[in-house]
């Protein structure tokens, strides 16, 4: 899902990576779904530790990058391209349900994991995948949100001086969000 052009150069390098990263483990979240669903308990622990390890990805990396996007992309792109302003709304929204989806996944999983009566785990299975599958979806469009529009507008709108001030805040961001 490459949207951007191959002579990119570095912020949107750095914007693009980490979806990238997003989407891959989206992909893998979405197979252990599906086999969580259908394969039965004998993958089940398998599923359930793949799943953990994907939500521990999201929950202490991606919800940074999100971070980013709002206390540094946003801000900086409303006073430099202040026709986008209508859209951060919705996409800050957005990470809010991303959050609030994948705190109530990692409860889930906990009730997979501690879930010892059949018809009780059958449920939570249940409200597993349609939170997860929810999930999914409302990051994959978000992300492609964020390429038509926020990342669009940032490789045709700003001048060069511009994307390396903007790169250099969110490596200063990055850095302190690492210390």
């Amino acid at each position: 899902m490459k949207h951007i052009q191959a002579q990119q150069h570095g912020i949107l390098e750095l914007l693009e990576d980490e979806h990238q990263q997003a989407l891959k483990q989206i992909e893998q979240l979405d197979i252990a779904i599906v086999g969580l669903q259908f394969e039965g308990k004998t993958s089940m622990g398998r599923h359930v530790k793949q799943i953990g390890s994907i939500l521990q990805f999201f929950l202490r990396r991606f919800i940074k990058h999100m971070e980013r996007e709002e206390r540094v992309i946003f801000p900086f792109l409303s006073s430099h391209i202040p026709r986008l302003v209508s859209v951060f709304p919705l996409l800050c929204s957005q990470h809010n349900e991303f959050k609030k989806s994948a705190k109530d996944l990692q409860l889930l999983i906990h009730g997979l994991s501690n879930d010892k009566a059949n018809l009780d785990q059958t449920r939570t299975i249940q409200k597993f995948c349609e939170v997860g599958t929810y999930l999914i979806y409302l990051l994959r469009h978000h992300i492609e949100v964020e390429y038509q529009t926020i990342y669009k507008m940032i490789n045709c709108e700003l001048r060069r001086d511009e994307k390396e001030e903007l790169e250099t805040r969110l490596k200063n961001r990055k850095y302190k969000n690492e210390r």
